[in-house]
């Protein structure tokens, strides 16, 4: 009794080995000739990607700063909201004034 492994179909001729992660020509298989692609370098692609997501996610509490950002520029997400709050209001203010007049 053989126990095949779980593989996930990517495209036409790619799998997803998903016990060893390891990306290879699935029709090859068959013929007995494998070739595999290293994921090395996608790996370290997703992690610049999770690196930019967590400074994203950090970015909706107001008292954080951005990774790339200088020092002393602590509660700039404050003063960015609250200069947008006041333009929107003088914006708004100015149409009602000016539908009125």
């Amino acid at each position: 009794m053989t126990i095949e492994t779980s593989k996930i179909i990517i495209d036409d001729n790619l799998t997803l080995d998903v016990n060893t992660g390891i990306i290879g020509q699935g029709i090859s298989e068959t013929k007995g000739n494998v070739q595999t692609f290293p994921t090395n370098e996608i790996l370290e692609q997703l992690d610049i990607i999770e690196e930019a997501i967590t400074d994203l996610e950090s970015s909706f509490d107001s008292s954080t700063v951005s990774q790339l950002s200088q020092s002393g520029r602590e509660g700039i997400y404050n003063k960015a909201g609250f200069l947008t709050n006041i333009v929107l209001g003088i914006i708004i203010a100015l149409i009602i004034i000016i539908l009125l007049v």
